[in-house]
């Protein structure tokens, strides 16, 4: 078993992601400084000083919490998890007039309700900070100032601290959501996962509440996912730093002064658009990120070099299979017909609908949002593609 001192100064974090994201997190980890790196099921686990915990908050796009580990032990039954709870140093870690709540995820035969094991993790503390001072910290599940997350896989019990609060994803400039709209983090990992640099032109042709292209604009300005947000949990930890956190967020000067190529974002709804306008201006983006009202089926190909589609078209949930085919036939026509050159990346939940644009993937990747198991195809739009006439059969180029 391993305990960790809030004095010591390099120490485990966890975090947290998208299924299918792993590797991107990774590298974003690799790039702020992050030590013993490895990649886990939906985490990058990896080690680090109390600025690269506040610089992982601000700076990575695809995590949607970084976890401090407290405590690492092996337990078997609730007895023995409640009494190495009990005796950890509460009171070092946060005030009995603080309010925490606890989360567990539970991989264990050992253990099978994870209702039961955050009581048992809320008993311990409680008992602890009532024996040792006599009074206790409250519960509360909607604004707590301390969030406590414990996970066990088998035997092995992981105690953390949740630095981040709400998720990630909550990057701030959001003043309405659409109609199922894509989450940031996945944006940013649709974005980061092609491996587009912000030098050839940005198109999303059915951008909903401009998700997509607000996280191409902060990524070619590199504008940190946490610019615009300030709150974050561990600025209510016992060693919270404010001067460590302000030299992070000063270390942002802005970013490049204008992106580098044309950041473009579509939709045939007024609505969508409107929408897409505010939260772009509330962003800070309205020079970097253009705006139209217009159907994929009459887009023209701007001027210039080719670039690259990447889009969230609606899933066969949100309407008739007769309809959504249309939609992914019309893709697969326009891509063929007017962006010749461009590498298109598309995400959907239904595969069938892929056959429809009547191109071969070249690249796949499958991701997991929210419980639902969603694919990223790159389809790379090649001259000798005969216009007018699907090539599904076609060999990859």
């Amino acid at each position: 078993m391993t305990v960790y001192s809030p004095e010591e100064k390099q120490f485990p974090m966890v975090a947290t992601t998208f299924q299918g994201l792993e590797g991107v997190l990774a590298e974003e980890v690799m790039r702020l400084g992050g030590t013993e790196i490895r990649e886990k099921s939906r985490a990058v686990t990896f080690r680090g000083n109390k600025k690269l915990l506040y610089a992982a908050n601000y700076h990575l796009r695809t995590a949607l919490r970084i976890l401090r580990v407290v405590a690492e032990f092996q337990a078997t039954d609730d007895k023995i998890l409640y009494r190495f709870l009990y005796d950890l140093p509460w009171e070092t870690i946060f005030s009995n007039h603080q309010k925490f709540v606890v989360d567990a995820v539970i991989h264990s035969p050992y253990f099978k309700h994870s209702h039961f094991i955050e009581q048992r993790v809320k008993d311990a503390v409680v008992d602890h900070f009532r024996d040792k001072t006599g009074s206790r910290p409250g519960v509360d599940k909607d604004s707590p100032d301390i969030r406590l997350n414990i996970q066990i896989s088998g035997k092995k019990c992981v105690l953390s601290m949740d630095s981040s609060g709400d998720s990630l994803h909550k990057r701030g400039y959001r003043v309405r959501h659409g109609q199922a709209s894509l989450n940031e983090v996945l944006a940013a990992g649709m974005i980061l996962l092609s491996g587009w640099q912000g030098d050839v032109p940005f198109i999303d042709p059915m951008c909903g509440s401009g998700t997509l292209p607000i996280e191409a604009a902060m990524f070619a300005m590199d504008i940190p996912p946490g610019f615009m947000r300030n709150k974050y949990a561990f600025i209510k930890w016992k060693d919270y730093d404010a001067t460590l956190y302000q030299v992070i967020k000063n270390m942002y000067t802005g970013g490049r002064p204008h992106p580098r190529s044309l950041i473009l974002g579509c939709d045939r709804s007024a609505v969508a658009i409107r929408l897409a306008r505010l939260n772009v201006t509330h962003a800070g983006l309205e020079d970097m990120v253009k705006l139209k009202i217009i159907p994929f089926q009459e887009l023209t190909r701007p001027a210039g070099k080719p670039g690259i589609i990447i889009t969230d078209p609606p899933f066969g949930k949100r309407m008739r299979p007769r309809d959504l085919e249309n939609i992914y036939r019309s893709i697969g026509h326009v891509l063929k017909n007017t962006f010749s050159g461009y590498d298109a990346w598309i995400l959907s939940s239904n595969n069938q609908a892929f056959k429809w644009i009547g191109l071969r993937p070249s690249t796949r990747y499958e991701l997991n949002h929210g419980g639902l198991k969603v694919f990223l195809k790159k389809f790379a739009v090649r001259e000798n593609y005969t216009p007018h006439v699907m090539s599904g059969n076609r060999k990859k180029q």
